[in-house]
């Protein structure tokens, strides 16, 4: 892809779009492309995770086994792949496994962080955003959590006048 198609690519992905222009230029320039075969492994489920993947085209499979969750998910064009990696060190919670020919760019942990500390303004922009996830999620919580309490429990843990 030229430049500017990468940029109005990135440009899709709200992570990236909430940095601005000129960060999303500086990660398409710096941006490692990669292909894989259907069948072929992107990464490993508890294995450290050193950046994020974005599909371009294809799919990958990401599935979990660990103790407490299992379950997959498939991530098409245009997903964002281990977000979180991209701003600190983290383990794969999951296994990547292309499902078909795919190709992604790969957006190094370094390369995002040294974006974000030459353009302040997208580093706060990102921190925004993040904030505002982050208070909808505990709301979300907060809704189901009453699902979740036991009510005999609960008496036995009030205390008595």
């Amino acid at each position: 892809m030229a430049l500017d198609d990468d940029i109005i690519f990135l440009s899709r992905i709200a992570t990236f779009r909430v940095l601005g222009r000129e960060a999303m230029r500086i990660l398409a320039i710096s941006a490692q492309s990669m292909d894989l075969h259907g069948g072929e492994q992107l990464f490993e489920e508890g294995e450290p995770a050193d950046g994020g993947y974005i599909v371009v085209r294809g799919s990958v499979e990401l599935k979990s086994v660990a103790e407490g969750r299992s379950g997959s998910t498939v991530a098409r064009a245009g997903t964002l792949i281990g977000e979180t990696a991209m701003i600190v060190n983290t383990m794969r919670p999951a296994t990547g496994t292309a499902l078909e020919p795919t190709t992604l760019l790969k957006i190094p942990r370094s390369v995002f962080l040294r974006t974000l500390e030459g353009e302040p303004g997208a580093a706060v922009s990102l921190r925004d955003m993040m904030q505002h996830r982050l208070k909808a999620t505990l709301d979300d919580l907060d809704v189901v959590m009453p699902l979740f309490t036991d009510p005999a429990r609960e008496e036995e843990q009030q205390p008595e006048n």
